[in-house]
């Protein structure tokens, strides 16, 4: 009987149910087979599913039709089953089955006594959700059981494209039209079937609400509500209704045939597809500020401009009358514009400001080509720095500037466009750059200033800082340039502001510092110069410099009988004679004599104002000479 009973299990199982081909990919859950056992033994899933079930190990079946334990059926909604499959420990597909009728569906192994010693399994059938209980969705079903179905836009409206978002305040009422793309934005619209529909709030969203306050179009407890409201909200579109659940807050709108209207938030709005293609350029005729803007639909009065040169120029067209030179939002005609040299490597903009010059980009007013003023001193200075071909260039340049591209028209570089690269244009012949005050910012373009910037302004100067360090002087007060003879001394006191530390330097010779003076003992015959170099606790540097000329002494004057002073001198020169009375000669340094006088023994003063100032030799005729400075 026993026999008999598991006979007509697998002859039953064969012909009843739903069998399927040996293949568990894609199945919605997984029961594993093995050594007297289903895991899970127990599974819950929703009608429509399927189930994939793999053995393991062993010779094992699935019985979903009659016990292999009491002989009976199992009562299953639906009776199931899958073949014998001998398994291994990766899984061997024993096939799958879909569960359609809600229930419970037990089944076990009838291979052996597996069932009777437990291997025996539960799948629990729950009926599948329907409908949509969202109140928000235009399907909404009071009795329904889920969301799954639900759908919040109809298809009244395409929202592919984004809506127009347009403060009302901001309407031309002129016009007749709720929506006007020339102040409005455009936002991107999320419009996915089965969920609300969703704006998304980006930082180009905010930016532009944010200026529609500074506007004025919008308060600041609007812009903050709408932002909150765009942020949370969550729409449906059925019909002609808009309605928006944000927080505890709906949001309702009836079109009007042209626009949703957002009141109480100052708005109005539209999906960009409602809208037809228009002309959006207000000079052209057909100037269309309810449209999509495109400027390609534009059409346009005839125009004098055959000047290749011109910014609207007509092929077709013959004169000049009407060309325009000048068509750019980047900066304006009246702006300084300054040309130097890029890659400048104390800027990183490659924009040196601080080291360019001024040539303003100008319109006679015949209104014709633009060209640059070249200044005088602009000129001279680019010749002696080795930029006389750029100088001729530029005094011989027709300019247009349209959009981003600067028409270049010159005897040097001929016909040529420049592009603009968010600063300037840049003259790769030259390495150069042309670029407007306005590209630069407002720094210190001074060198010596603790807080240079080679890329600020070059006129603007209000934002520099410096540190004192008066004028570098001798003992004896003189600055900028002194005279001393080899061999003697000379003492430099320089008179720093307070918390900065000096450092002296020459090449004249040593230097013996203390403090804020420096001697200079020993020094070598030429000119060469003193300096000190002061710094602040934050690294700011100046430097202040003495030109010292050495003069060398033919004889040692302290083992002549004659010794002069001072030396320099101005009007007037002492002698002191140890000898008897000689002529005294002055000669310059061609060997000319130019001053000669009585030298009578002991002190005297002579008058040498009738020299010019320079150097000499200077002595009593017999004696080794001295070389004498005259300086005023």
């Amino acid at each position: 009987m026993r026999f008999l009973s598991l006979l007509l299990v697998l002859l039953f199982g064969l012909h009843s149910g739903q069998t399927i081909a040996q293949d568990c990919n894609g199945a919605d859950h997984t029961v594993l087979a093995g050594n007297l056992y289903f895991n899970p033994e127990n599974l819950t899933i929703t009608a429509g599913e399927t189930v994939a079930w793999l053995n393991e190990g062993g010779f094992h079946d699935v019985n979903g039709n009659i016990s292999a334990v009491s002989g009976e059926s199992f009562g299953n909604p639906e009776a199931f089953s899958l073949p014998t499959v001998t398994g291994d420990p990766s899984g061997v597909c024993m096939g799958t089955y879909t569960f359609t009728e809600p229930g419970t569906y037990n089944y076990d192994c009838s291979v052996g006594s597996h069932a009777a010693s437990g291997m025996v399994g539960t799948i629990t059938v729950e009926a599948a959700a329907t409908g949509c209980n969202d109140d928000l969705a235009c399907n909404f079903d009071s009795t329904a059981t889920s969301a799954a179905d639900c759908q919040y836009n109809d298809g009244t409206f395409d929202f592919n494209s984004g809506f127009w978002l347009v403060p009302i305040n901001a309407l031309d009422p002129d016009l007749g039209c709720d929506i006007q793309p020339a102040v409005g934005t455009i936002t991107t619209v999320i419009s996915e079937e089965g969920q609300p529909v969703t704006v998304v709030v980006d930082a180009d969203l905010e930016a532009y609400i944010n200026g529609a306050v500074a506007d004025g179009l919008l308060t600041s407890l609007q812009a903050i509500l709408l932002l909150s409201a765009l942020e949370q909200a969550t729409f449906s579109f059925c019909g002609n209704t808009m309605t928006g659940i944000a927080g505890l807050n709906t949001i309702v709108s009836e079109w009007n045939g042209q626009s949703w209207s957002l009141g109480d938030l100052g708005l109005n709005l539209a999906p960009v597809s409602t809208l037809a293609d228009g002309c959006s350029d207000p000079i052209a005729l057909n100037f269309d500020p309810c449209a999509n803007p495109d400027v390609t639909l534009c059409e346009y009065t005839a125009v004098a401009c055959d000047d290749p040169l011109a910014c609207n120029y007509d092929s077709t067209s013959a004169g000049t009358t009407d060309c325009n030179y000048f068509d750019t939002n980047l900066f304006t005609l009246d702006e300084n514009d300054f040309i130097g040299l890029v890659d400048d490597e104390d800027c990183d903009s490659g924009y040196p400001g601080a080291y360019s010059v001024p040539v303003p980009l100008t319109q006679d007013s015949t209104g014709g080509p633009l060209y640059f003023i070249l200044f005088p001193d602009v000129e001279s200075f680019l010749v002696e720095n080795g930029f006389e071909i750029a100088a001729q260039d530029i005094a011989t340049v027709s300019v247009s500037v349209c959009d981003t591209v600067m028409n270049y028209n010159s005897l040097v570089i001929g016909d040529t466009d420049l592009n603009w690269d968010g600063m300037g244009f840049t003259v790769d012949l030259y390495g150069s750059f042309v670029a407007p005050e306005s590209s630069f910012p407002i720094g210190c373009p001074d060198p010596d200033a603790c807080n240079f910037d080679a890329c600020s302004h070059p006129f603007v100067s209000d934002a520099c800082t410096y540190i004192e360090l008066g004028d570098l002087a001798t003992a004896a007060g003189d600055t900028g340039l002194v005279t001393m003879s080899e061999l003697d001394s000379l003492t430099f006191v320089a008179t720093p502001g307070e918390g900065l530390t000096l450092e002296w330097d020459s090449e004249c010779g040593e230097l013996i510092v203390d403090g804020n003076t420096a001697t200079l003992v020993g020094p070598e015959t030429g000119d060469c110069e003193v300096c000190v170099e002061a710094e602040n606790a934050d690294g700011c540097e100046i430097e202040s410099c003495i030109v010292v000329t050495v003069l060398g002494g033919i004889d040692d004057p302290s083992n002549a009988k004659w010794q002069l002073m001072p030396n320099p001198a101005a009007s007037e020169l002492r002698v002191v004679w140890g000898g008897e009375t000689t002529p005294f000669e002055v000669v310059d340094l061609n060997g000319r004599r130019v001053h000669t006088v009585t030298l009578q023994p002991g002190s005297q003063v002579l008058d040498v104002s009738g020299l010019r100032p320079g150097l000499y030799l200077a002595g009593p005729q017999g004696q080794a000479p001295q070389r004498l400075a005259i300086q005023r």
